[in-house]
């Protein structure tokens, strides 16, 4: 996980160099999927534009209650972008990940839980403002892994 860590911190640090379209800032929300608990996911997220190619994506996520577990989910994300027309990017992401579960009637209460997130996406700038995107990624977290997926809509400043 060390080493994870040390290679997202590099690749961050290494590619602030590059400042085209630097300070982009997109607001939105999120709805989804995860499949740890079979349940909807329903979020906030924010994107940081640092460079043309790099992009830093905090999100935080509430996992509605299903088959007696609900979830806080909260992820810090880097996104490298990779532009495929005019309007168009996908990215490949990769970050760590923080999971607050609870669990009812089995007594077993809240567990907490680190991890790291693996993923990509797509989106679309409908408007000059208004971006669409879609996201698949996997958390690998003790006793939580799942593949989470998502289709947002976002306001870009």
């Amino acid at each position: 996980m060390k080493r994870f860590l040390f290679i997202i911190i590099a690749l961050i640090t290494a590619s602030t160099s590059l400042m085209a379209q630097k300070g982009e800032k997109t607001v939105g929300l999120l709805a989804g999927y995860t499949t740890e608990s079979h349940a909807a996911v329903a979020g906030l997220f924010f994107q940081y534009r640092c460079n043309s190619l790099l992009r830093l994506a905090p999100d935080c996520q509430f996992v509605i209650k299903n088959n007696n577990r609900s979830a806080f989910i909260f992820n810090g994300n880097a996104q490298f972008l990779i532009k495929t027309s005019e309007r168009t990017n996908i990215y490949p992401l990769a970050g760590i990940t923080y999971h607050n579960w609870k669990t009812y009637n089995t007594g077993i209460g809240n567990q907490n839980r680190f991890g790291a997130n693996v993923g990509a996406g797509f989106e679309v700038m409908a408007t000059a403002t208004l971006k669409l995107s879609v996201e698949a990624k996997y958390s690998l977290i003790k006793d939580f892994s799942s593949g989470n997926f998502f289709a947002s809509i976002g306001y870009l400043f």
